[in-house]
């Protein structure tokens, strides 16, 4: 009884599917060339966000969302990237990347809930990564001149973290050699400007890996923290504008 459910149902679903009208939804044709097969590309990419927390005087400090407080303080983002690929075909190339980025929190004071309190924080974490890269064009309204894609990555990262307070007769924190192996998803928007240049927007969506930190910590002890990760992560911050060159 339940097999013959299941063969109607599986009969009526293609049925309906067999006469349903296709819908155009205005986006364009993905078959429309963007990028011929043949062509190389290779271009930069890059980003940079600088944020500065401070009051009038030691006892002052700015506020976010209501809910941290007295923050004085700076927090820098950094990265740049290179890349080279080639087309396989329509609208899809095949290549490598090269990045590095830069993070440093430097947290003099601040307080959560007005009951948590943080003071004398430092943040430094620097990384170098190498990726092979798969990049997708969807061109829009069989545009030419402007699309949008998807560069999925597989990514190699190699880099340091440190986490340490700053007081008079030194520096007081662990150190961290950090190793990553991950694959992610990058989306964007493509616009050429010229015959064979075009610049871009994009930002990481999804990323998920394995990450290998070895510690230091005051200079004495030796540690290790290993995880693996799956994280969902647009955002302003990570927003990357570059310029590619195609022939």
């Amino acid at each position: 009884m339940k097999k013959g459910l299941v063969l109607l149902a599986v009969a009526a679903l293609t049925g309906f599917s067999l006469q349903a009208k296709t819908i155009d939804r205005g986006l364009g044709n993905p078959r429309s060339v963007y990028i011929p097969k043949g062509s190389v590309q290779f271009g930069v990419s890059g980003g940079y966000n600088k944020l500065n927390a401070g009051g009038v005087n030691s006892s002052t400090g700015a506020t976010f969302l209501g809910l941290v407080d007295m923050i004085q303080g700076d927090i820098t983002f950094a990265n740049a990237s290179a890349f080279v690929s080639g087309f396989l075909a329509d609208n899809i190339s095949l290549g490598a990347r090269f990045g590095y980025g830069h993070t440093a929190v430097n947290l003099d004071n601040a307080s959560l809930l007005s009951q948590i309190n943080f003071s004398n924080k430092h943040v430094d974490v620097m990384s170098f990564t190498g990726s092979i890269a798969c990049r997708a064009y969807l061109p829009l309204f069989n545009s030419k001149f402007f699309a949008l894609f998807a560069e999925g990555r597989l990514s190699g990262k190699m880099g340091y973290n440190k986490n340490y307070s700053q007081y008079e007769k030194g520096k007081a924190g662990t150190y961290a050699d950090v190793y990553t192996v991950s694959l992610g998803l990058y989306p964007g928007i493509s616009m050429f400007v010229t015959d064979n240049i075009a610049v871009e927007i994009s930002l990481p969506l999804v990323e998920g890996g394995f990450q290998w930190d070895k510690q230091l910590t005051d200079g004495v002890n030796e540690s290790f923290l290993n995880r693996g990760f799956a994280q969902f992560q647009p955002g302003i911050l990570g927003l990357n504008i570059g310029v590619s060159f195609c022939f």
